[in-house]
């Protein structure tokens, strides 16, 4: 039965995210506003954990019977040591951003590559033989990657501040996955010389994030119409690289879009309800103060 109004009471069952900080996601307010508008019992909640503190909180959440908890930065991949069976996804990513927990044993799970082919998909993007270029080689990169391998993209440039980490993660995937990746440091020359041959870009880099707003990793003059843009920055709503995408007539990806398919990948996990994604997505909005 739908509840008109939200109790907790000793059946209210627990879901949080964890992470260091957390104090700007707006997990919360759109977990809860979707639980609440599914009629679930449920509760959502944020917790500061230090790096330190990790094993302690998980082993904790185990304790009091969480139904489950979100892993945000910089928890991903340590959190793969502490539970007990992991999907083949967060094993080849060698990261989690969902934890289940069955009867006190704990199921690490990864929806970003959901949350972000998701959105791509339902613009209608074909991505098959397409060729991307991939900004940062940070845990959120490795799933954009390996989303696009399994919807047939074989073809990247990849650029990270650090070439020495990029090149490790392509030596990484390159023992699970088929992709030519060409890879050079993240800088305005090396964008210039690549990015008229790719036909996607995603940036997986903070860079444009709040509060950071006037940075783009691409000069405007670099971007072309035929382009499909995708910055998982979602704060602000419109970064600077979506607005000059924009202004050039490019295809935008927001990273809310991203945020919110994440996001419901997790709450199905939970609750065995398929999400609202309206619900959440204008939550998450008005979160963003759009």
């Amino acid at each position: 039965m739908l509840r008109s109004r939200f109790i907790v009471d000793s059946g209210t069952q627990l879901c949080c995210l964890i992470g260091d900080p957390v104090a700007q996601s707006p997990s919360p307010g759109m977990h809860n506003s979707t639980f609440r508008s599914a009629g679930l019992n449920f509760i959502y909640l944020s917790f500061r954990v230090p790096a330190a503190e990790l094993e302690a909180a998980v082993n904790g959440l185990r304790a009091i019977g969480v139904r489950g908890f979100n892993v945000t930065i910089p928890h991903k991949a340590a959190v793969t040591k502490l539970v007990d069976t992991l999907d083949s996804i967060s094993s080849d990513l060698g990261a989690v951003n969902t934890v289940v927990n069955d009867d006190g044993k704990l199921f690490g799970v990864n929806t970003d590559i959901e949350g972000f082919i998701t959105p791509l998909k339902d613009k209608e993007i074909h991505l098959m033989h397409r060729r991307s270029m991939i900004l940062g080689a940070g845990g959120a990169a490795r799933a954009c990657i390996a989303g696009l391998v399994h919807e047939g993209c074989t073809e990247f440039v990849i650029l990270n501040r650090t070439n020495e980490r990029a090149s490790r993660m392509v030596s990484d995937f390159k023992q699970k996955f088929d992709f030519e990746a060409e890879v050079a440091p993240l800088n305005e020359e090396n964008i210039a010389r690549s990015i008229g041959s790719v036909d996607l870009v995603v940036n997986a880099t903070p860079i444009g994030m709040y509060p950071n707003v006037s940075e783009s990793p691409i000069p405007k003059n670099l971007l072309r119409e035929e382009q499909v843009i995708y910055d998982i920055v979602y704060k602000p709503v419109k970064t600077k690289l979506i607005e000059y995408a924009e202004t050039v007539g490019a295809t935008v990806i927001h990273g809310y879009e991203m945020l919110v398919s994440q996001a419901a990948g997790s709450f199905s996990l939970w609750t065995g309800v398929e999400a609202h994604k309206g619900v959440m997505r204008r939550t998450v909005l008005q979160l963003l103060g759009v």
